[in-house]
């Protein structure tokens, strides 16, 4: 499903180069979710932005569902990245003059009748009914983060990137998010999360462990079951 190959990614810097990414290999099988976990700084939204397709490293391969996302052209990988991809912005990246409901529909590849009765049905899921009519500085960041799944989850993608989906969220806003994602493996799609906690660790099948751009660790987990909501 996703598979990189001995990923190097350094950051220039005045006097030197900083080391992002190390000799990173990891291969991901559809439907697992894997927490890819280490402290700041320490590469975990650079693998990442590499696997989506949004930062080309400097050696190695990745390939995601069979397309290597840097053989293609600027507008065909940002294409493949709509089709295929779900990103979970740490950052939530809403676009400030359009309110929920379009912040989603903006997420999607066409606004087809069957997707945006999946728009609402994911507005009505994640509670933010009584806020779709709102804009992003009226919200607060639970809500900017659940927003910011929905619009990664109605396109349907096969594939969830999430980083610190939970970050600046407390603990019920958090378990929202990750009831959602594992309900969306649980479904067949595949989760990769990065995070510097352990939160996502119950619904994890795998947790990665990186230290200063390298995986020191890869650990099968028993992930919780689904809960019925």
């Amino acid at each position: 499903m996703i598979s990189c190959s001995h990923l190097t990614r350094q950051f220039a810097t005045r006097s030197n180069a900083v080391a992002g990414l190390v000799d990173v290999s990891l291969d991901i099988d559809r439907g697992e979710f894997v927490v890819v976990q280490g402290p700041s700084g320490c590469g975990k939204s650079t693998l990442l932005l590499s696997l989506a397709g949004m930062l080309r490293p400097n050696s190695g391969t990745i390939t995601v569902d069979g397309v290597n996302p840097y053989s293609l052209s600027a507008a065909e990988r940002s294409q493949f990245r709509a089709r295929s991809i779900g990103f979970v912005f740490q950052l939530f990246h809403l676009v400030p003059y359009l309110d929920v409901r379009h912040n989603i529909l903006a997420g999607l590849p066409s606004a087809s009748p069957e997707a945006v009765a999946r728009v609402e049905t994911w507005i009505r899921d994640l509670g933010l009914s009584d806020r779709q009519d709102a804009f992003p500085t009226t919200l607060s960041a639970g809500e900017r983060q659940r927003v910011a799944l929905a619009r990664a989850l109605a396109k349907q993608p096969p594939i969830i990137l999430a980083d610190e989906p939970t970050g600046s969220l407390d603990p019920a806003n958090s378990a929202i998010v990750f009831n959602q994602l594992n309900a969306f493996r649980h479904a067949g799609g595949t989760v990769v999360v990065v995070t510097h906690g352990h939160e996502a660790h119950p619904f994890a099948t795998r947790i990665v462990q990186l230290e200063a751009g390298r995986i020191v660790s890869s650990l099968s987990s028993t992930p919780k079951p689904l809960i019925a909501s």
